[in-house]
């Protein structure tokens, strides 16, 4: 068995500014050919998954692009066309193949494309003809497309909020990759999708939630034979006539039973919708509550301003709030500001300035604390182990406020960041996180939390955004009892 691997992996949002480029790539590791194995060897990766079950099987992997850019914006068009020409033309020259494993995320948006991991699928198999496998893993955040479908054979998701099985999500695509190529199972595949959003705040897989029953029909069905159920509640900031909910399964040969795990699937979300609505306070009345918790330490998280679901962490609003309501107690925050790290560095450690911070252009008087380089190694989540950076970072020192600024936007795990950086929010009354699920792995008797709306391009209302390509109706924004229901497609291994 040959098999091609590569993984492309981006996370995009329609309401935000930001653009991610060749460069931002680059700076986030990404590698061609060879170095492809070291870079993905010992990670928890989707990819790495993917490539150890490939090589447990006795495939002889051969990889050709790791390139996983987070979340932002959009990707631009030179990035896009650079991957795809990296694993197309690559394809295309290094064949032939038995099978082809890719890793992405789903939700990914170029300049000019609401659809690039179907644009590239399609390239793809226009390259490898209709007799080779592809099987790809998307995040459970991905908005899984008809042309994805119809050009792909096997597609796992994410079973977990917050994201602890990516590696685990890569072996299974490649586990049912390698039992195709061997003639054990012929793949039919069905997506099942509703003109529906959730808010990304409820969509834990955990406890009594109601993703976490989600995951254990879809776990049930599995059982009774089903291949694999996947569920993908949707980057809900995505501004598409085709974005909402799904469910999409893989059976031995049975479309209609790959269709009727799906839908039942895509049901199950639907019916819990409600459920999925969290209260969230402005960052006045989340400062005050959190003052009022019994907990040490209770996490403001900014999810309007989710650096994870693609907004650029410049939003002050919080730190605004700290400092208006409560200077002289202490806690944490974190945003991106370049401009002030620059003077941050000019100034030196231990001077005093004035610094603008945020897009509100807040004013704060501060002193310079310490400057770092911003490295930090995640401990968890999809990307366990791997290295990342905030980029130069200045810790600023106001009243009782720690002020940690970097010069990127970088997914948020936990608090590495905050303790790379000599951070410890155990000492906070306090502390700030710009993300929507992760920061529930840091709860405790001790450590509570209150989410916040405010300013930033992952609003948590997501009936007030100013759509221009949903097709009405769609829930939440309008009233409905019956499941909207976009159209089913599926596809067999090999054609009727």
């Amino acid at each position: 068995m040959r098999v091609a691997v590569a993984s492309f992996e981006f996370e995009g949002n329609s309401l935000s500014p930001r653009r991610d480029g060749r460069a931002d790539f680059t700076r986030k590791g990404m590698c061609e050919g060879a170095a492809v194995l070291a870079a993905a060897s010992g990670k928890r990766i989707a990819l790495s998954g993917g490539i150890d079950t490939l090589a447990a099987a006795g495939a002889e992997v051969v990889p050709l692009l790791l390139a996983n850019g987070g979340t932002g914006g959009c990707v631009t068009d030179e990035m896009f066309a650079y991957a795809c020409d990296v694993i197309v033309a690559g394809a295309a020259a290094a064949g032939p193949w038995d099978g082809v494993y890719l890793a992405l995320h789903g939700a990914m948006i170029t300049e000019t494309d609401g659809d690039p991991e179907g644009t590239l699928l399609t390239a793809l198999r226009q390259a490898l003809g209709p007799a080779v496998p592809v099987a790809v893993s998307l995040d459970l955040h991905a908005h899984v497309t008809e042309a994805m479908v119809e050009a792909a054979d096997i597609v796992c998701g994410y079973e977990t909020y917050p994201h602890v099985d990516a590696y685990e999500t890569g072996a299974k695509a490649a586990a049912l990759l390698v039992r195709t190529m061997r003639g054990e199972i012929r793949p039919a595949m069905a997506l099942a999708k509703l003109n529906a959003l959730l808010p990304v705040l409820g969509m834990a897989t955990l406890g009594d939630a109601p993703m976490a029953e989600v995951a254990a029909a879809s776990r049930e069905m599995e059982r009774r034979g089903v291949l694999s159920v996947s569920y993908f509640p949707v980057q809900p900031w995505l501004d598409g006539a085709d974005v909402g909910i799904a469910g999409l399964a893989v059976t031995d040969g049975d479309t209609a039973a790959a269709e009727a795990a799906a839908t039942a699937v895509a049901d199950a979300m639907w019916t819990r919708r409600a459920r999925f609505l969290l209260p969230a306070f402005t960052p006045e009345d989340a400062v005050a509550e959190a003052l009022n918790r019994p907990e040490r330490t209770v996490l403001l998280v900014d999810g309007s301003d989710a650096i994870g679901g693609g907004a650029a962490g410049d939003e002050a609003a919080v730190l605004a709030a700290l400092l208006a309501l409560a200077p002289g107690v202490p806690a944490a925050v974190s945003l991106v500001g370049a401009a002030a790290v620059a003077q941050a560095a000019a100034a030196g450690e231990g001077a005093r300035a004035v610094f603008t911070l945020g897009v509100q252009r807040l004013a704060v008087e501060a002193e310079v604390v310490r400057l770092a380089d911003g490295r930090f190694t995640y401990d968890g989540g999809p990307f366990a182990g791997a290295e990342a950076t905030i980029g130069p970072a200045a810790v600023l020192q106001a009243g009782a406020v720690t002020i940690l600024v970097g010069s990127h936007a970088v997914y948020e795990h936990t608090d590495e960041h905050y303790r790379a950086a000599g951070i410890d929010i155990g000492a906070c009354r306090m502390a700030a996180f710009k993300q929507l699920m992760n920061f529930r792995k840091l709860l405790s008797a001790d450590v509570g939390f209150v989410p916040v709306h405010g300013p930033g391009a992952t609003p948590l209302d997501l009936t007030a955004v100013a759509w221009n390509r949903r097709v009405r109706p769609f829930w939440p924004a309008d009233a409905m009892a019956e499941p909207p229901r976009l159209p089913t497609v599926s596809r067999l291994f090999g054609g009727a």
